[in-house]
């Protein structure tokens, strides 16, 4: 009887590692998949407008103002050939400051074209960051930016290189302190997986990528559980205290990114 218990016990375990490992493997092949279908030519993304195809947009979350927060893929590393049309829909903007959450300042001037692009001209922060949110790494260069841009004056302009997950989460740290909704929050992240690999709402696609990344990431990186009931203000602002913000960096860039800016109660 001991025998056909621990045999039973055994093939549990199989089949428990089997299906854990499965899991793995797909979403491996997923991401993989993903990376084939991103092309560097304009002219397989017909359906996009010139913005789109350099996944660049205003963010219109709830409590930003129109005009003073934009995000995009690089505007001047040539890495995936969308950077001159981010770099001028940076100039028609009026950027005036650049959060660069991937690269070095050392790197800049060995990307061709950089000395007489807008981008140059403008004031820029280089963090380099990785994508472990909840790292060391990733948490300092969040408070260097946030401070940068509450010491410098908007419109801003956020992007790494393809300006989906660095870029993603941080622009989503800032919409939830500006006091926008999960739902707004998700969807803005999302549409870059639409401009890349056409991934629409709806779709099983969408909920796959979404279940993988925002929906998990933001959650942990701000330190809370169920991220459709909480306060998001709340929990922004605990974030960006904890990794060293200063409380009058925090308050100057809500007002920077709102000149009407309502004063919210900050619930511990």
């Amino acid at each position: 009887m001991k025998k056909i218990i621990f045999c039973v016990a055994v093939i549990s375990l199989f089949f428990t590692f089997s299906i854990s490992e499965a899991k793995v493997v797909d979403k491996k092949n997923f991401y993989r998949s993903l990376s084939s279908r991103l092309s560097r030519n304009r002219e397989d993304y017909s359906h996009l407008t010139d913005y789109e195809f350099a996944n660049f947009r205003m963010v219109t979350t709830t409590g930003i103002e129109p005009g003073k927060l934009y995000r995009s893929s690089s505007p001047v590393k040539p890495l995936i050939k969308r950077n001159t049309i981010a770099d001028n829909a940076s100039r028609k903007a009026q950027v005036r400051t650049f959060i660069n959450l991937s690269d070095k300042y050392s790197s800049l001037q060995g990307y061709k074209g950089f000395s007489e692009s807008y981008y140059s001209t403008q004031k820029i922060i280089c963090l380099k960051l990785n994508t472990k949110y909840r790292s060391k790494i990733f948490q300092a260069g969040v408070a260097r930016a946030v401070n940068f841009m509450a010491n410098n004056e908007p419109p801003y302009l956020v992007h790494c290189d393809v300006g989906k997950d660095r870029s993603g989460i941080f622009c989503a740290i800032i919409e939830s302190l500006m006091g926008a909704s999960w739902d707004e929050i998700e969807r803005d992240y999302m549409i870059s997986f639409y401009n890349y690999f056409g991934i629409s709402p709806g779709s099983d696609e969408y909920e796959f990528v979404a279940d993988n990344e925002i929906r998990a990431f933001l959650p942990a990186t701000l330190g809370v559980k169920d991220i459709r009931n909480v306060n998001l203000y709340a929990a922004a602002r605990r974030y960006l205290l904890r990794i060293g913000v200063r409380i009058e960096d925090i308050n100057l860039l809500e007002q920077k990114l709102n000149n009407n800016r309502k004063k919210f109660l900050f619930m511990r």
